[in-house]
């Protein structure tokens, strides 16, 4: 795209040439004057001083780091123009859907009810009295489990598996190798207590790759509508995600935990089980959630408690051990 365009199409103000052309992204480190690339952290100042990058999205107070020669998309909310210009440049789904209709290898319960509109992949199988609704995209591979319902839109990448009675919202997004359902086991004096519930991914939720999503134990597992499950997440029986919550790689939710809507969890964070974390509270990587948290506040470290307190703690006892 030319510069000009380019910067009206994210909302940017163009500081350079409007003629010039950028075919893809890529790193600073690693730009050619085809290139697009993002200063969206002071900490890259090294790498943006020496970038070959044709042009760079970049925010009003680290515009100043970039070589003379470099072209500046400047904007106030830089990562949402990157986000953007991304979307320009590289357009398009990364995995070709399904053809409408059931592949001829897919195995499809005779119960089970498939809107015309849907699409079924190879190897795919849907179980008894299952429901696949309009626009659905069940890529190859994919298990829907007797009874369960995917909604209208919904999309499941390679060997995502729905397991019984389990449902998923509309334009939700199951990445590979997500499960919603699993099988998950309390012990009691006779041994095993299976869980009998369901889970419920809400409409336009985000299941990434290898995801897990357990089945309650009765009643409900929820993720809300709009929450963002990154690739590596479990999430436990019982739990509640709200809508618009988002959960960074490898985090873990136990039983019973209620992420309220826009909780933020960084990755490799932990929270145990039958604890709130209010609404929009965000905790940062690697923290451990051992208690009930306010909402709207950050949280840090293990157990996790306010970050401003953490901090001037740190602070403090490096002060009494100097070198």
């Amino acid at each position: 795209m030319r510069l000009d365009a380019l910067a009206q199409a994210v909302g940017a103000r163009l500081v350079g040439p409007g003629d010039r052309v950028v075919t893809r992204a890529a790193p600073l480190d690693g730009a050619g004057p085809s290139h697009l690339s993002a200063l969206l952290e002071a900490r890259w100042r090294g790498a943006a001083a020496h970038t070959g990058a044709g042009a760079v999205v970049v925010s009003p107070a680290l515009a100043e780091h970039l070589p003379a020669d470099v072209a500046r998309l400047v904007a106030d909310d830089a990562r949402g123009a990157w986000g953007r210009a991304l979307r320009c440049l590289h357009p398009g789904p990364a995995l070709r859907p399904p053809a409408i209709g059931a592949h001829p290898t897919a195995v499809i319960d005779p119960s089970a009810h498939i809107d015309p509109g849907a699409r079924i992949g190879p190897f795919v199988v849907i179980g008894a009295e299952a429901a696949v609704e309009a626009g659905a995209a069940l890529h190859a591979h994919v298990v829907v489990g007797a009874g369960a319902r995917i909604g209208a839109r919904a999309t499941l990448h390679p060997g995502a598996a729905v397991l019984d009675g389990c449902v998923v919202g509309a334009d939700a997004l199951l990445g590979v190798r997500a499960v919603v359902g699993g099988v998950g086991f309390g012990l009691d004096a006779e041994g095993r207590v299976p869980h009998t519930g369901v889970a419920v991914i809400g409409a336009g939720a985000t299941l990434g790759a290898h995801t897990c999503v357990d089945r309650a134990t009765v009643g409900v597992t929820r993720v809300g509508p709009g929450a963002h499950l990154d690739n590596l997440v479990q999430v436990g029986h019982n739990a509640v995600i709200g809508a618009g919550a988002v959960l960074c790689g490898q985090v873990g939710v136990a039983g019973g935990a209620i992420l309220e809507d826009g909780v933020v969890l960084g990755g490799q964070a932990g929270v145990t089980g039958h604890v709130t974390v209010g609404a929009g509270a965000r905790v940062a990587a690697q923290s451990g959630v051992t208690r009930s948290l306010p909402g709207g506040a950050a949280y840090s470290g293990h157990p996790a408690e306010p970050n401003r307190v953490r901090l001037r703690r740190i602070a403090r006892l490096r002060a009494l051990v100097r070198p």
